[in-house]
């Protein structure tokens, strides 16, 4: 009876250890439950066998709570094992697989279970009737076909992972600035006739911002072009910071970068523009020993009506022109 109460505590801790350890979807821990019955199958054989062989006496009856006490010590052994050196290799695939493919993959342990119902069981009359090399067979024809399920499934997955992972390289690639990893001109262009047919149809307004880095030339002569190439960088990334998450920054040219601020009125873009201003205003960028302080000027505009885009897009240039026109480091609302 003892026995057996401790054959459940250990159940209910081989559930707790796939909960725990397996942080994925419901049929991803069921298959990494299977896959574990399939192994505690093998330590019944093993421990029928080294029971039979340690006693000396051929009776199941006889062996039956020392096969009992060496499949669980097995299977404990096999759990601290999987934990310590397999688990985030394990994880590692299952995460990588679809749940649909994961299905297909089950195949392996249903026909598992199926099959060896009737032969590996716990009960007295089952282990009696154990026949080892018969059971053996079946055990090592349900392994191979098991990996051949999920070398097939992870195989079909891996590579449509790796399919999509080249498709978004390629895509991120064909979109942004090699040198910040910005928007490039023409990403930025699309998204901007995107809200600008968006505009015409909820009526909303939205706001387009050119920055320029004022006397980036000196900046270049006096430090050298690696020097700027690091400024602008580091400038990118913190307009990139600085905006909200569906606002929308761009390389435009050289030193030049162009905000698109979708469904916000030219005051929005002030509040958000002077942020930014003080932001760059207050940072020190070093650069091998040097410290360089910059300062942008910003052309501010917001669509209306009777604009197109390219009207819209001028007069953002033209107020930021204005800005460099009156001393540069300030904000023009055209």
């Amino acid at each position: 009876m003892t026995i057996e109460y401790v054959l459940y505590l250990i159940s209910c801790f081989y559930l707790a250890y796939i909960h725990v350890v397996f942080k994925e979807s419901i049929s991803k821990k069921i298959f990494a439950m299977f896959s574990i019955w399939m192994f505690s199958t093998i330590c019944l054989v093993v421990s029928v066998k080294i029971a039979t062989i340690v006693s000396g006496v051929n009776d199941i009856v006889y062996n039956l709570n020392l096969i009992y006490l060496l499949r669980e010590c097995f299977q404990i052994l096999l759990l601290l094992t999987a934990y310590f050196f397999i688990s985030n290799q394990y994880k590692k695939v299952l995460s990588k697989v679809s749940n649909k493919t994961i299905g297909f993959m089950s195949l392996y342990p249903v026909f598992a279970f199926l099959l060896l119902i009737n032969n590996y069981t716990t009960s007295i009359g089952g282990l009696k009737n154990l026949n080892f090399t018969w059971n053996m067979l079946l055990l090592l024809v349900f392994i191979i076909l098991g990996y051949v399920f999920i070398f097939a499934g992870i195989s079909s997955a891996s590579r449509i992972i790796c399919m999509q992972y080249d498709m978004e390289k390629l895509e991120l690639i064909s979109r942004s600035d090699p040198l910040t990893g910005l928007y490039n001109r023409r990403f930025i262009m699309e998204k901007i006739e995107s809200e600008y047919i968006n505009s015409k149809k909820n009526t909303k307004k939205f706001s387009l911002i050119i920055a320029d880095i004022d006397y980036f030339k000196k900046i270049n002569d006096t430090f050298g072009h690696d020097c700027g190439d690091h400024v602008l960088k580091v400038i990118s990334n913190s307009l990139k910071d600085a905006v909200r998450e569906h606002d929308f920054v761009s390389r435009w040219g050289g030193e030049e970068f162009l905000f698109l601020l979708p469904e916000t009125e030219i005051e929005g873009a002030h509040i958000l523009v002077a942020r930014v201003k003080k932001i760059i205003e207050e940072q020190i960028i070093e650069y091998n020993g040097v410290q360089v302080s910059i300062t942008m000027t910003f052309g501010v505009t917001e669509s209306q009506d009777y604009e197109m885009i390219e009207d819209i897009i001028k007069k953002a240039d033209n107020a930021l022109y204005v800005g460099k026109s009156r001393g540069r480091n300030c904000i023009i609302l055209a």
